[in-house]
C-alpha cells in the first residue's frame, strides 16, 4: 500500500510542477510585453498586447491539457503520422519521376536515348538508328545553292543546266512497295518541261541526231503511278545516249537498281551526265552529248547501311556491271558534286569512302 501511495504522490507532484512552470512562463511573458509596451510608447501596442496575452494563455492551457493526457497525445501523433505517410505514398505514386524525364534529353525515333557529343548538336549514330534527317524533303539531292535551277516534280527532282540543255542530276527515292504495284505502261509522251524557266530542250532536238532520248530517271521506276510515268518523259529528264548504250548496259543497270530497291525496301538514287570537253551538240537548242553517265545509290534501311556508285562510258558495252562499280567519293571527284550532304560526317565517311558490290543483292 505504501508503494501505491508513493506512486500516486509522484504523479501528482509532476503534474503540479508542469502547471507552476506554465504560470511562471505566463507571468514572465506578460512582464516582458508590458516593458516593451512602455518602451515603444505606441498606443497600437495595447491591441497587440491583448492578442499576445490571449495567445499565450491559450498555449498554456494546451500545454496543461497535453501533460494531463499524454496517452491521447501519443495516439493523435500516431494517427497524424499514419495519415501523413499515406498522403506521402499517394503523392509519390501520382507524381512523375522527374529525374528519369530530365535524363531523356534527346530521343531517337526508335525510342533509344541518345546524348549530344558534338558542337553540331547531332546525336551519336549507330547502325540501329532510324536516321531522322533522311525524311527531309531534299535529303536525296546533292548539295545545291539558291542560284541553281532546281525543278521539283511530284516524283523526282532535278537541277537543270541551261548550257547543256539537260539535268546535271536527277534525284528520287525508290521503294519496294511502289515497284510491287507497278501497273502503268510506258507512254512515250516526250515533251518540253513547263517548269524549266529558261525552257528545256525539245523532242525535235534529237530527230536525225542518231542519239536516243535516254532517260536519266527511268520510266519503269514510276510505273506504279500514272502521273509519275508521264512526268518521266519531260525533256529535262532526257540526255543524248548512244542507242547501244541506252538499250544495253544502261538499261541493265536500271533493272539492277530496281532489284536492289526490292531487296533493300528503300533506296535513294541520283544520276546524271559527265562531260570531259566541249562535246558534240545536237538540235536547235544545242544539247550537249555527254561522255559518261554516273549513278549513285544509297541504302539506309537496316543495320548494314551502304552506298555505291557507277560511272559508265556513253557507248555500247558487254562488260559486267561490277567492272563499273566504285565508291561514292570517286563519283564525287569525277562530277564535282557533293552527294547526301545531310549525313553527319562520320557516317558519311563510312558510307562514301568504300563500297562492296557483293552486298548489293
Amino acid at each position: 500500500m505504501a508503494k501505491a501511495r508513493k506512486g500516486k504522490s509522484k504523479s501528482s507532484n509532476s503534474k503540479g510542477t508542469g502547471v507552476n512552470s506554465s504560470a511562471i512562463f505566463v507571468i514572465v511573458a506578460i512582464l516582458v510585453l508590458v516593458a516593451l509596451y512602455w518602451v515603444k510608447q505606441d498606443p497600437d501596442w495595447n491591441n497587440e498586447l491583448d492578442k499576445i496575452i490571449s495567445s499565450t494563455k491559450s498555449k498554456t492551457e494546451q500545454l496543461t491539457n497535453q501533460e494531463s493526457q499524454p496517452q491521447a497525445k501519443d495516439q493523435t501523433q500516431k494517427s497524424n503520422s499514419t495519415s501523413q505517410k499515406s498522403d506521402s505514398q499517394n503523392k509519390t505514386s501520382t507524381e512523375p519521376k522527374r529525374e528519369k524525364f530530365e535524363e531523356n534529353k534527346i530521343n531517337a525515333q526508335n525510342g533509344l536515348v541518345e546524348t549530344v557529343k558534338t558542337n553540331e548538336n547531332l546525336p551519336v549514330y549507330t547502325k540501329d538508328d532510324n536516321y531522322y534527317y533522311s525524311s527531309s524533303f531534299d535529303f536525296a539531292w546533292p548539295a545545291y545553292t539558291q542560284n541553281d535551277a532546281i525543278v521539283e516534280h511530284a516524283y523526282y527532282t532535278l537541277r537543270y543546266n541551261e548550257k547543256t540543255e539537260q539535268a546535271d542530276w536527277v534525284a528520287y527515292t525508290l521503294k519496294k512497295v511502289n515497284l510491287n504495284n507497278s501497273k502503268f505502261k510506258r507512254t512515250d509522251n516526250f515533251r518540253e518541261d513547263p517548269d524549266v524557266k529558261t525552257k528545256s530542250a525539245s523532242p525535235a532536238d534529237y530527230k536525225g541526231s542518231g542519239y536516243d532520248r535516254g532517260h536519266l530517271a527511268p520510266a519503269a521506276d514510276f510505273a506504279w503511278t500514272k502521273n509519275g510515268m508521264s512526268e518521266s518523259f519531260y525533256m529535262s529528264n532526257m540526255s543524248p545516249q548512244q542507242p547501244g548504250f541506252n538499250r544495253g548496259i544502261w538499261e541493265k543497270l536500271e533493272e539492277r537498281v530496281r532489284d536492289w530497291a526490292r531487296s533493300n525496301h528503300e533506296i535513294y538514287v541520283v544520276t546524271g551526265p559527265i562531260y570531259h570537253g566541249k562535246g558534240e551538240k545536237i538540235g536547235k537548242n544545242k544539247v550537249v552529248v555527254p561522255d559518261q553517265y554516273y549513278k549513285v545509290i544509297l541504302e539506309l534501311n537496316g543495320k548494314e547501311v551502304k552506298g555505291i556508285g557507277f560511272i559508265l562510258d556513253n557507248e555500247k558495252s558487254s562488260k559486267d556491271l561490277s567492272v563499273y562499280a566504285m565508291s561514292i567519293d570517286e563519283v564525287e571527284n569525277a562530277t564535282g558534286l557533293d552527294f547526301f550532304p545531310s549525313i553527319p560526317d562520320p557516317l558519311e565517311t563510312e558510307i562514301e569512302q568504300t563500297y562492296n558490290y557483293s552486298l548489293w543483292k
